[in-house]
């Protein structure tokens, strides 16, 4: 100071001059800086405010502005956040003393608080800082707030949080045992799956190396897994590894499990994490097991199975197997094939032809769509020529996992069933027929006695019995000849039930069948030619003794007689000849009359049949005369058939055997109805 008063007065003007200068220029940089700083703040990321010791807003940023609710400059910190909320991060409100920026005001430092903000116009989470700022005395002059907007990392973490605890749900529920292993080989995470396999197994969930002291584990060879190689400690190893398959053996029960391990590296490749994967495959083995037993047996079944089976492949219907029955079968259809390898791998459609359109094809298809057994039954084939009948069942099979393998078809026939059931429908139809037709047959002899008995109930009121004598005469003999017919009607009836259930018995004696066969002949004539008709008996030999029931004998030439009368018509001649047969008799009865068609030589002598519905009423009859003639000859062990022309006449031919029986029987003889009365009985139905 001293050396500055011994200056010129120009000397120290140049001096103050010149530290005025070096001052305006320091001014000046520090004014730069502080735009600079000033610019620095306003363009940060993180909002930043700056307020005094009284809490008036000297300097707010922009991000700070966008975040506070009021941010004008000189606005008050208690104004600003008068109608705010704040909460910590556990959503706990924070009271107005415990905002950070009140906090600094206070001298106390905050730094990194989460808190959520929620004001009128916005709702955030945010990171804040806030730091008191003192003067060279000690004295607090400003304080800075520092903070930014973390809604978006929250909301992340959030998400992340909740994803996690999504997978450890998934991986706690997970079908498969999962657990995962640090590198000291501690577990960190186990499943349920995991937990009850290692309790029921392993016997610890703390570490690897604790586990394995209850269990035993073998490879599916039956050889013992050591401990340096159970799956935690080769994933230890560093190895990775699938379908490690090995059976347990615990106190309690023996499992089978398959395991893939896999090691996890940080980014230097050092070992973290372990992962075990492992599935209890006891029940799976188990139903492989059996599926293989079925397959076996299904093998075993094709080629002992006393019906034809055929197995196609899924989905193609490759013919995988088929038995000889069933080969027989197809190879009916295609004669061409002579043996089952010429078949087996081959497509069915390619063996048979037409197959897709068939019904079969159909219901293969609906197999396969609703998984279930098909049937078709009473399906109708031609073999060799010979219609036969099967029911066909078409069953899936199935492997462990529930997808169809297999289709089994199965083949039953049922020909014997449904032809019988044919024979019986025919039969019931016949059998039907009969009962109209027999019921008018009775019906008619009914009328005409009713009728009569109603006439002579008449004369009687009258008082005119004598003078419709003649009349009356008349009318007794035709109720004598309804009543016979009725007779007729009901004998045969009676005797064809008897047949049935073989309670019909001959009453043989050794009788001169040419005399029987001529008498009945002879006592026919005058009854014939009032019909204009001429019989002529003729034979080869004049006697001929066989063992016979004469009565029955009777009724089987009457019978055939019967049938000739009605189908012939005046003019017509009727020829009944008898001849020497070796070791039988030949009883034949011959007419030209309308004679039978072709069609109906087949069924004449079934029971209840007629072979021509359209007749005259004198060719009319019950249907059940032949049939019981058919009887009483096969009882007597011979033989009947016809022989016709239609439009020309018919010949029926008996044969009986040349046999004679050591002891007659001698009192039916004295019981058998007269001669006479048996050709009214059986000729009922023609006389006029």
């Amino acid at each position: 100071m001293g050396n500055f008063e011994n200056l010129s007065i120009e000397q120290r003007y140049k001096i103050i001059f010149d530290e005025n200068q070096k001052l305006k220029k320091r001014n000046q940089k520090i004014e730069e800086q502080n735009t600079q700083l000033l610019d620095i703040i306003e363009n940060l990321s993180e909002g930043v405010m700056f307020a005094n010791n009284k809490g008036d807003f000297i300097n707010v940023n922009q991000e700070a502005k966008r975040l506070i609710y009021k941010s004008d400059i000189g606005i008050n910190i208690a104004d600003a956040f008068k109608n705010i909320e704040v909460f910590d991060i556990l959503g706990n409100q924070l009271p107005y003393k415990d905002f950070p920026s009140v906090r600094a005001l206070r001298g106390e430092k905050s730094k990194n608080v989460k808190i959520f903000v929620c004001h009128p116009n916005k709702e955030y989470f945010a990171e804040i800082s806030s730091t008191p700022i003192y003067n060279a005395e000690g004295e607090l002059t400003i304080i800075v707030s520092c903070f930014h907007d973390i809604t978006e990392t929250i909301n992340q973490s959030r998400e992340i949080e909740k994803q996690k605890k999504e997978l450890e749900a998934i991986i706690e529920n997970i079908a498969d045992s999962i657990a995962i292993f640090d590198d000291k080989g501690k577990y960190i995470l186990v499943n349920k799956t995991s937990r009850e396999l290692s309790l029921s197994s392993y016997g610890s969930l703390d570490n690897i190396s604790e586990g394995y002291n209850t269990s035993e584990f073998y490879d599916t060879y039956g050889k013992k897994i050591d401990g340096e190689n159970i799956p935690a400690n080769r994933v230890m190893r560093g190895e990775e590894f699938k379908n490690m398959r090995m059976i347990v053996k615990s106190p309690s029960k023996t499992l089978q499990i398959d395991v893939n391990g896999t090691p996890i590296y940080d980014s230097n490749g050092k070992f973290i994490l372990g992962v075990l994967c492992s599935r209890d495959m006891t029940d799976y083995f188990k139903h492989e097991e059996i599926t293989r037993s079925r397959y076996e047996f299904l093998n075993r079944m094709v080629n002992t199975f006393d019906l034809p089976v055929v197995r196609l492949s899924y989905q193609d219907f490759k013919i995988v197997d088929i038995n000889r029955k069933a080969f027989a079968i197809i190879e009916s259809i295609k004669p061409k094939l002579k043996s089952i390898d010429q078949i087996k791998g081959y497509k069915i459609e390619d063996v048979l032809e037409n197959f897709k359109k068939s019904e079969y094809y159909k219901c293969l298809g609906e197999v396969l769509k609703d998984k279930k057994i098909k049937y078709l039954n009473n399906k109708a084939l031609t073999l060799n020529g010979n219609e036969v009948y099967f029911n066909i069942i078409f069953e899936p099979v199935f492997e462990v996992n529930g997808k169809i393998r297999e289709i089994l078809i199965l083949v039953i026939d049922v020909t014997p069933e449904i032809k019988s059931n044919i024979v019986m429908e025919k039969a019931l139809k016949v059998q039907g027929e009969f009962i109209v037709n027999i019921s008018h047959e009775l019906k008619t002899p009914l009328n005409v006695i009713f009728a009569t008995a109603q006439l002579f109930s008449m004369y009687c009121n009258s008082g005119s019995l004598d003078d419709k004598k003649d009349s009356i005469i008349k009318y007794i003999e035709s109720i004598k000849q309804n009543s016979y017919r009725l007779s007729k009607i009901i004998n045969n009836i009676v005797d064809l039930s008897k047949i049935e259930a073989g309670f019909y018995k001959l009453n043989l004696s050794n009788n001169n069948i040419i005399e029987i066969v001529e008498e009945i002949v002879v006592s026919l004539t005058n009854l014939t030619e009032s019909k204009g008709l001429n019989i002529i008996f003729d034979t080869d030999l004049e006697e001929n003794i066989i063992a016979c029931d004469i009565e029955k004998i009777e009724r089987m030439v009457l019978n055939l007689i019967s049938n000739a009368i009605k189908f012939s018509d005046r003019g017509d001649e009727i020829l009944v000849y008898v001849k020497n047969e070796n070791k039988f008799v030949e009883i034949s009865v011959k007419d030209n009359g309308i004679g039978i068609e072709e069609e109906d030589l087949d069924i004449i002598f079934d029971r209840f049949r007629q072979v021509d519905k359209s007749l005259s009423r004198n060719a009319e009859g019950t249907g059940i005369g032949l049939s019981l003639v058919k009887s009483i000859v096969e009882l007597h062990g011979g033989n009947i058939y016809v022989e016709s022309e239609f439009g020309k006449g018919s010949k029926f031919t008996v044969r009986l055997p040349k046999e004679k029986v050591l002891y007659e029987n001698m009192i039916y003889s004295s019981n058998v109805r007269g001669h006479d009365e048996n050709i009214k009985i059986e000729l009922s139905d023609v006389y006029s």
